[in-house]
């Protein structure tokens, strides 16, 4: 016999008492705590269940393990605070009555300026909205702009734009501004798209929720954080500090110092970097490199590291390739699945890819040494004509092709094939293909077909008859 559960009773107690809460306090943020609380929803299911199937054993009685029904709703409740959760993130929230995007949208104009004399940064504290920020030779600090207001009633929006004023607040040597979204009642959304204009010597700090920067002519340091949104620089005298949880794109072009870049996202473009270039998160769109003098440190998606000292030239790379041509070793490359092809390197290069063609092309001399690891895919080098090195290039169940000259020999041992050889004193060099051709020629020579493999040759026929027969 199966006793009836008072777990479900006792939680819907529980959840209509904070909705009445709720009621009760319109400014409580129940959506956060929600978005942040929602798995002790299960925890004390779990809990109560565990204490009645204690006592029910005691008493005797089975059954006591979950119903299908309860299992469902397991289920739904998990799909249910995992949204909230992503929600939360983004930003969005709930109120009583209805998501923060629904209701009317009002707009109201944004102004203040405060001196900036002997102030060394300016710090934004804007949790949702747009800033620009523009260095220029005026020793104040100027704002301008919109602020955006989703309620019910322009009443209450009118009440909300006096209570969030933007103020310029003087802390130490840096500059406040702040624009008090937090003063907003929990049934609106508010957000403040500023344009700023500050003396060029400051640095600028800003983090927020949800928001893109753009920001010029600045000669100090950049620190920008936001959970979603993208960044614009451009002729930025310090180091750029970049912590985004989520941005369509990242773009800076004269960026004097160096640039650190964290989190995730789709695209980034770098150009005239002077200082030292780290990325670390996951960035699945399309990444171009251009003029970095100084090392490039890349730790991506997918199994992703680029290392490289310089990059004079360019770099592009998306999800299916990587392209690069005039850069600066040692060059170390590791990916999971790309095709690869690299021109005009220097110094040591080594790079491995599990999927993908590698095609590599020094083009100038002397040779530093390369080594090339391509799980499934070809690999083919292209040499200077007196070039000097000493090769060894494997393809282990593919075809080898000699299109340089007679000072490499072809090996085959098996379904191996092996192509050594040295010209001059030079590096080693040395290509294995698990899963595909290899293939060395020389500059402004094109490649040859690979030679079709030999047919397996029939067993040899007994002499005769009587032979095999003695022989059975």
């Amino acid at each position: 016999m199966r006793r009836r559960s008072f777990t479900g009773p006792l939680l819907l107690l529980l959840i209509g008492a904070l909705f009445l809460w709720r009621n009760l306090h319109p400014e409580a943020p129940v959506f956060d705590l929600l978005a942040s609380y929602w798995p002790f929803v299960l925890i004390a299911w779990g809990l109560l269940r565990l204490i009645e199937a204690l006592i029910w054993s005691r008493e005797g009685y089975g059954g006591y393990g979950f119903t299908g029904g309860e299992v469902v709703l397991v289920v739904l409740i998990c799909l249910a605070g995992s949204g909230i959760w992503e929600a939360h993130q983004h930003g969005i929230r709930w109120n009583a009555f209805g998501p923060d995007w629904l209701g009317e949208q009002y707009d109201y104009p944004v102004s203040a300026h405060g001196p900036a004399a002997g102030m060394h940064r300016i710090v934004f504290d804007n949790p949702r909205g747009n800033i620009k920020v523009t260095g220029g030779d005026a020793p104040e600090v100027t704002v301008n702009g919109h602020k955006l207001i989703r309620a019910y009633a322009r009443s209450d929006a009118d009440r909300t734009s006096e209570k969030t004023p933007v103020e310029i607040v003087p802390q130490g040597d840096r500059l406040l501004v702040r624009t008090s979204q937090d003063r907003a009642p929990d049934n609106q959304r508010i957000s403040d798209d500023l344009e700023v204009t500050v003396p060029r010597g400051m640095a600028v700090e800003a983090r927020g929720r949800v928001g893109d920067y753009e920001i010029s002519d600045i000669a100090g340091d950049v620190e920008l954080a936001a959970d979603r949104g993208d960044v614009r620089l451009a002729r930025v005298g310090g180091n750029a500090r970049l912590e985004m949880g989520r941005s369509d794109v990242i773009r800076a072009v004269d960026v004097k110092g160096k640039i650190d870049v964290q989190g995730r996202g789709s695209d980034i473009e770098l150009e005239n970097i002077a200082g030292q270039v780290t990325i670390n998160g996951g960035y699945t769109g399309t990444l171009e490199f251009k003029n970095l003098a100084k090392p490039l440190q890349f730790e991506g998606a997918r199994s992703t590291e680029l290392s490289v000292q310089a990059v004079p030239g360019r770099i592009s790379m998306d999800m299916g390739e990587f392209t690069a041509r005039d850069i600066v070793g040692p060059v170390r490359l590791v990916s999971q699945s790309r095709d690869i092809k690299i021109e005009q390197f220097t110094q040591s290069l080594e790079l491995e890819t599990q999927r993908g063609d590698i095609e590599l092309h020094p083009g100038r001399l002397p040779l530093y040494s390369i080594e090339a690891h391509s799980g499934t895919g070809r690999i083919d080098l292209v040499l200077p004509e007196k070039a000097a090195f000493q090769l060894q290039a494997t393809a282990e169940r593919g075809e080898a092709v000699n299109d340089f000259g007679p000072q490499i020999q072809k090996e085959v041992e098996g379904r191996t094939a092996t192509l050594k050889g040295k010209v001059g004193d030079g590096p080693t060099i040395r290509l294995t293909a698990s899963r595909g051709s290899v293939s060395v020629r020389k500059e402004g020579t094109l490649p040859s077909a690979p030679e079709p493999a030999a047919p397996p040759k029939p067993p040899k026929p007994p002499k005769n008859l009587k032979e095999t027969e003695i022989e059975m």
